[in-house]
């Protein structure tokens, strides 16, 4: 099984995201970018990677003791909606995240507690972001965008362990165990 550890978009950034899609949406180029279904919606923070069922079944049983210390749940800033470059399978169309130290730190806590299943920690940088669309259109017709998301904010209060499935040449990501982080309200 092909999986990740993310946050899903809560309903009113979504709504948010919604509307600001409308506008992109409306534009000419519009129809080379592949856009990613709200329900697809989410923050990866770790990527695991191919699975098994019992490596996965190991994963889910774990996770309820991840954070034994209490974490408690918080709200990421999003900054932009705009560009972001991958070398490998072409550019995409995300909405960025600050990356403050408790999402770094989030990060970190997920990759120890996965160090026993002998997941490598990622080499690259945490670039929190939620991919919208994926360009399918030429690479150099790819548009300069950026649209402020002032005052939107993500709400990390639980962690959601993702299979990743094909279905009819898309994908779609099932929610395989959640893990809610502690509430004070």
């Amino acid at each position: 099984m092909r999986t990740f550890v993310a946050v899903p978009v809560n309903a009113a950034l979504q709504n948010v995201l919604i509307s600001q899609l409308a506008t992109l949406q409306s534009q000419p180029w519009a129809s080379d970018v592949d856009w990613t279904p709200e329900k697809n919606w989410h923050l990866t923070l770790k990527f695991l990677g191919e699975l098994s069922a019992e490596q996965v079944e190991a994963i889910e049983r774990s996770m309820r003791d991840w954070f034994a210390e209490g974490m408690s749940y918080f709200e990421a800033e999003l900054i932009a909606i705009k560009g972001f470059p991958q070398a490998q399978s072409g550019p995409f169309i995300v909405a960025t995240l600050e990356a403050t130290l408790l999402l770094q730190a989030l990060v970190r806590e997920i990759e120890e507690q996965l160090r026993c299943f002998e997941i490598p920690k990622d080499r690259r940088a945490f670039r929190p972001h939620i991919t919208l669309g994926k360009w399918k259109g030429k690479p150099d017709a790819f548009p300069e965008l950026e649209i402020s998301l002032e005052a939107s904010w993500l709400r990390v209060d639980r962690l959601n362990l993702y299979e990743s499935v094909q279905v009819e040449g898309r994908h779609q990501y099932k929610p395989l165990a959640t893990h809610a982080l502690e509430t004070y309200d």
